[in-house]
């Protein structure tokens, strides 16, 4: 008698399902990882963007801004939360954090510089050549802290500083 060998057997069956059951599993498992850094990649570009842009904004009226009535503080340890100065052009301008997001006041009316998305954790401003008669160019240095992202895998958090010179020197 002659037995027909076409099919598969049993074992051979679950073997074959069990071995392609792991490489999905494997390949799943890349997927996912993979989109996590993405996201968390795309944190991390939103947050530095936006730090930079809160920066530059912040240079910008610093440097051709008149002297600062600030007294020098010592940083980081105690910079101020808040720096007000009289700019040419736009007149009395303040920066400050509220909440999680950092706010431009000018001549009364407050408007939110950092994006929504995003969330300031820290700003310090510490002053400093802003000495009467040092004869010293005055600069403040502001330290920003910033974070993005809900979820512990893609949340990205960074901190910027960068010191501004201003252009008119302190009595």
């Amino acid at each position: 008698m002659k037995i027909n060998r076409k099919g598969f057997t049993l074992i051979e069956l679950l073997v074959s399902v069990f071995i392609f059951s792991i490489m999905v599993t494997i390949a799943g498992g890349s997927f996912a990882g993979a989109l996590t850094l993405q996201r968390r990649a795309l944190n991390i570009k939103r947050v530095e963007e936006n730090g930079r842009f809160i920066l530059e904004i912040m240079a910008r009226e610093l440097r051709v801004a008149n002297p600062i009535s600030t007294a020098d503080n010592s940083c980081p340890g105690s910079g101020a939360p808040t720096l007000s100065f009289q700019h040419p052009v736009n007149g009395a301008i303040e920066y400050s954090l509220s909440g999680s997001q950092v706010h431009r006041r000018v001549g009364g009316a407050d408007s939110v510089v950092s994006n929504p998305d995003v969330e300031v954790t820290r700003l310090v401003f510490c002053v400093s050549g802003n000495a009467v008669n040092n004869d010293r160019q005055p600069r403040v240095t502001i330290i920003l802290g910033l974070k993005a992202g809900a979820g512990a895998a893609d949340s990205a958090a960074i901190d910027l500083q960068t010191t501004v010179s201003q252009r008119v020197l302190s009595d």
